[in-house]
C-alpha cells in the first residue's frame, strides 16, 4: 500500500502498513448486478458490505501513541522538518480529488 501524502511506499515497521488504511476502492468487492431484486436482497448485499468495512476495521491497528507523542515533541521543540512548498502541493492534489467526486 502507498502513502497518499507522500506517494511513495509506507515506512516498514509503521502502523499504516497494515490492511484497512486508506480510502481506496476495492475492485473485489460485491457489487449488485440487479437494479431492484428486492428488499431483502437489498438488506443482505447492504449487510455484507458492511461486514467487509468491518473487517477492514478490524485489521486497522490502533494509533502508535509513542510515535505521535515524539512527532509533537519535535514540532515543540521546532525539530521537525516542514516543508510548505510540498504541503501545499499535496493539499492542492487533495482539493482536485474533491473536485472530480463533487
Amino acid at each position: 500500500m502507498s502513502n497518499p501524502i507522500e506517494g511513495g511506499p509506507r515506512p516498514i515497521g509503521s502502523a499504516a502498513t497494515q490492511p484497512g488504511k486508506g480510502h481506496k476502492v476495492d475492485d473485489n468487492a460485491p457489487q449488485s448486478t440487479s437494479s431492484r431484486a428486492g428488499v431483502g436482497a437489498d438488506e443482505a448485499e447492504t449487510s455484507e458490505r458492511l461486514k467487509g468495512v468491518r473487517d477492514r476495521i478490524d485489521q486497522t491497528p490502533e494509533v502508535d501513541r509513542a510515535r505521535v507523542d515524539a512527532i509533537k515533541e519535535k514540532i515543540a521543540n521546532g525539530d521537525y522538518p516542514v516543508d510548505a512548498e510540498k504541503i501545499a502541493r499535496k493539499f492542492a492534489q487533495f482539493e482536485a480529488l474533491i473536485e472530480e467526486e463533487g
